[in-house]
């Protein structure tokens, strides 16, 4: 066991969450009756997020996405009930308590617009408002993107909606947002969450969530946690992603909605299509009147497009030039299919069963047409000599499916409420047989080299481009499989005392959760085709039309067709290349039971929650070691154990009822990827000096304090100014290192793996700002400004031997950019409603190239993009909408060290869409 904090500190937070819970435990008993009710607009719309409050006890309710408040066993007595919801006006009713029930019914809300009539529920306007009542009346740092929200942009996955939000960038995947990072932190350190289940995550090595994989259109709000709390699994140091799904009480009446488009990609002349659907409806069931709700979702989107790139991955000898780089032209067609099943039954008021499920396919086809250069010696712009070219072709179709399923119940009787629930989720990656490399090749004495710096430009003899120059050298094919799945059950308990002076809600529970990552890969090398009696062997025999590539000449296509002919017409079994066919091979089995307590205090103006989580975890890896030397390989099983004990503290206290301040000390934890706990070892023989390269299944989590101080003001009609200052301190940060010269590979030439380092820090500022222009009486009136700012540096130390003798130096946190912000500028009336949007992030360390040189460093330069959206509103529910993606041409850019040293440079083209959008508002 490895408690991550100070003694007197975990002692400190336990004696003060007991002390809140006998506090509350010796309060007086009150008469027994319940308070509930609806908050709506006056067009029956529900509002969630609304702050339903009693002053004269200290007591605050926010409502959920159907608009519900309830107020368990309140004292009798005479009270003020208030609502105050952003873009309304405050509603005010006397509430009499008595021994007895009372069911309000629906309280509607009128707009806080002398303008407007009635509360924006949907548009721009509208959106903004659900996600900021939810974000001021949360208890932690929360962002929110409603479903409504998303649509506002032309983001078309999970991924790129996120990318909007304060704090949050994407890493992207040929131009498409797919992995999220929160406040500066990469993509593996945050968790993913499909309502309270932790998503499986498709890919080998990796636990981060490719969000890409899940259309938006399938869920009702994403809600990104960036303060932990005792009741939430640990698993993420930067913030928690929590997929919300839709479900039919978040409708007053029964609701559809139903989407068509075209997309059009500047690289390929193909039409993109998409449609997708929503239909939820609230039955009578069993005798009970509307207490059963379904609703339902699917999407299908198919996207053609395509890039081109120029890369060198690092091949720089600094002192004389480039050794090596690649010309890429890649096609694609990506293909996502989703589908959402939601069930809830409730027979009663204060009794809920639901059963919550999701299904995303992501099919990925891709042909690469490359050409990479050899080059006899290193080369700098403009200089010309000998080189050894080869065509290449890549062909792979790859599907990823993640799929989710919860089911629960969640009773309450009287001031006790319990939760319990199951969840399942499963996630896989599917490569079947596919052409890794088909490679044609011939050799240049002189004539060959390279102009330009960021975009390389090749030049090169006329036989360069032409196909019987070439000769087929090798094919390699291969075959993956990887597959996750998690599952989970979890029991909570709260228990709520009410006191004249405030409110006390205790709180605990237990979660176990199975967690089995496996990996399988199949690797064949066909070559000496000669001897094999194949005479097909120029590329003319493979060609196929010329590859439309505008950044160089690549001359003409390898037909992969072909090539899968020319390989279907061989024995497979005798091309096994046995070493990589069986050390990528893998399994990791994770069992974790946690246990929390905690304790939430309200009084008047004052917040707190206090509490402690212990998750203890068992894993065991399985894999293999391969001997070169001896030839012989052996299993390789290692168990471990470990315990962690996570303590939190929570406040807010409200200045005003527009101003509050929000402070938290919280700890967390990630667990090391599935890459790094690989006990995959290949020990090898150069130069009769030893090498060894192994995954580390002992490598330790990493462990975080996290701390958080801002304010937030919000705007009566509608808007937000914020400020937050957040500070990480990571423990046991992992890195990849050599540790030849030390230990047991004191003999070692070389002995890479993953290890646990020291500290790392992070810090940063993240600044939000929204306002509805008012005021006017004019078109300004129709404006929304949005704006967010999130500074973050950090620093970790990273250690290497050099003739014995430790050394080390200090990087930057892997994907962690000093700058991300984001601007948009909406317009909108009651037909038309424009949307311009800027998305920023600095610069950041993609990879360290050497850990021993930080010349070879590599980076992700600036990226800016702007997208444009609109929307014209024909009839009522009924709209037709036009985006432009990516309307600046931003390209991708990587670089070694300097922005002159070329690492990748990759260029995408705009993609615009053209689509309609029927709804029954």
């Amino acid at each position: 066991m490895k408690p991550i904090y100070h003694k007197n500190t975990r002692r400190t937070l336990l004696a003060s969450a007991i002390s809140l819970a006998f506090a509350g435990l010796t309060a007086p008993a009150f008469a027994d009756a319940d308070v509930q009710g609806r908050i709506t607009d006056n067009r029956s719309n529900l509002l969630s997020g609304a702050e339903v409050s009693i002053p004269e006890l200290k007591l605050r309710r926010t409502t959920a996405a159907d608009g519900r408040f309830y107020f368990s066993q309140l004292p009798a007595g005479t009270y003020t009930l208030l609502v105050n919801y952003l873009g309304a006006m405050p509603e005010t009713r006397v509430l009499v308590v008595a021994d007895t029930e009372q069911r309000l019914g629906d309280i509607k809300l009128l707009s806080a617009s002398e303008e407007i009539e009635h509360i924006e529920v949907v548009g721009q306007s509208g959106a903004v408002s659900k996600a900021l009542n939810r974000q001021r009346n949360a208890a932690g740092i929360i962002t929110v993107a409603s479903t409504d929200e998303m649509g506002q942009f032309p983001d078309s996955n999970v991924s790129e909606a996120l990318q909007r939000l304060a704090g949050l960038s994407v890493e992207r995947d040929q131009g498409e947002g797919r992995f999220v990072r929160v406040r500066g932190l990469a993509p593996d350190y945050n968790a993913v969450t499909y309502n309270g289940t932790q998503l499986a995550a498709p890919e080998a090595g990796r636990r981060a969530v490719a969000l890409d994989v899940i259309p938006s259109d399938l869920l009702e709000s994403v809600e990104v946690n960036k303060t932990l709390t005792p009741d939430m699994p640990a698993g993420s140091l930067g913030g928690t992603v929590e997929i919300k799904s839709l479900s039919a009480f978040d409708r007053s009446n029964d609701f559809y909605s139903f989407t068509a488009e075209a997309g059009y990609n500047e690289q390929q002349s193909k039409t993109s299509p998409k449609v997708s659907g929503v239909y939820s409806k609230i039955l009578d069931f069993a005798g009970e009147t509307d207490s059963f709700g379904i609703a339902i979702a699917a999407s299908f989107a198919e996207r053609k497009f395509g890039s081109d790139n120029i890369e060198t991955g690092g091949s720089w000898d600094f002192d004389e030039g480039l050794e090596e780089f690649e010309l890429r032209d890649y096609v694609i067609s990506r293909e996502r299919i989703g589908l959402a099943l939601n069930l809830d039954y409730r027979p009663g008021n204060n009794n809920e069963y639901y059963l919550r499920s999701l299904y995303s396919r992501f099919s990925d086809t891709e042909t690469r047409q490359g050409m990479i250069v050899e080059l006899a010696e290193p080369q700098i712009s403009g200089s010309s000599g000998g080189a050894e070219l080869i065509r290449s072709l890549k062909q792979r179709e790859e599907t990823q499916s993640i799929s989710a399923l919860v089911v629960g119940t969640q009773q309450t009787a009287g001031n006790w409420q319990w939760l319990l629930e199951a969840g399942t989720s499963r996630a896989d990656e599917d490569t079947p047989f596919n052409i890794g490399a088909a490679d044609f090749e011939q050799e240049f004495t002189d004539g060959v080299g390279f102009s330009g710096s960021k975009i390389l430009r090749l030049t090169a003899p006329a036989d360069a481009f032409l196909a019987n120059s070439y000769q087929l050298k090798e094919v390699e094919m291969g075959d993956t499989y990887a597959k996750e799945t998690e599952r989970n059950i979890k029991f909570d308990l709260s228990h709520e005392i009410i006191q004249r002076h405030g409110s006390l809600l205790l709180k605990g529970g237990g979660k176990f959760s199975q967690r089995e990552k496996r990996a399988e890969e199949d690797v064949w090398l066909f070559e000496d085709f000669e001897d094999l009696g194949i005479s097909a062997l120029s590329l003319s025999d493979y060609a196929g039309g010329i590859v439309d590539y505008p950044l160089s000449n690549l001359g003409p296509a390898i037909n992969s067709g072909s090539i899968y002919q020319l390989i279907n017409s061989l024995n497979r079994v005798g091309f096994v290349d046995e070493v990589e066919s069986q050390i990528n091979d893998y399994q990791v089995d994770e069992d974790i039971s946690a246990a929390y307590f905690m304790a939430q205090w309200e009084r008047s103006n004052w917040q707190l929650i206090s509490g402690v989580r212990y998750e203890h975890e068992k894993r065991e890896a399985t894999g293999s070691r391969y001997d070169a030397i001896e030839e012989v390989f052996s299993a390789n099983q290692v168990d471990n154990s470990e315990g962690y004990w996570l303590p939190a503290v929570v406040g807010r206290y409200n200045l005003s009822q527009q101003s509050i301040v929000r402070a938290a000390f919280s700890t967390g934890l990630v667990r090391p990827n599935f890459e790094q706990l690989s006990p995959a070892f290949i020990l090898e023989q150069d130069d009769d000096e030893l090498e060894a390269a192994f995954g580390n299944p002992d490598l330790k989590a990493l462990t975080t304090n996290n701390f958080d101080l801002g304010i937030e003001h919000y705007a009566d009609k509608l808007g937000v100014l914020s400020a937050m200052l957040f500070y990480k301190q990571i423990d046991d940060f992992i890195y990849e290192a050599d540790l030849a010269g030390r230990g047991e590979y004191a003999n070692f030439a070389k002995a890479e793996t993953f290890v646990n380092g020291g500290k790392a820090d992070l810090y940063g500022l993240e600044l939000n700002a929204i306002h509805k222009v008012a005021g006017f009486g004019n078109w300004l009136d129709n404006l929304l400004l949005s704006a967010n700012l999130t500074l973050t540096d950090s620093s970790a130390d990273i250690e290497w031997f050099d003739d014995g003798v430790l050394l080390s130096r200090e990087v930057a946190l892997p994907s962690q950019s000093d700058k991300t912000a984001n601007l948009s500028l909406g317009y909108q009336t009651d037909r038309i409603s424009l949307r311009l949007a800027a998305n920023y992030k600095s610069k950041y360390l993609a990879e360290v190239g050497d850990v021993t040189n930080a010349a070879y460093d590599v980076y992700s330069d600036d990226h800016l993009q702007l997208d444009f959206s609109s929307k014209w509103t024909f009839s009522r529910g009924m709209q037709l909408y036009f985006n432009v993606i990516n309307l600046n041409d931003e390209p991708y850019y990587a670089y070694t060290g300097l922005k002159s040293y070329n690492f990748q440079y990759e260029q995408y083209g705009r993609t615009v869409v053209l689509g309609v959008q029927i709804t029954n508002w």
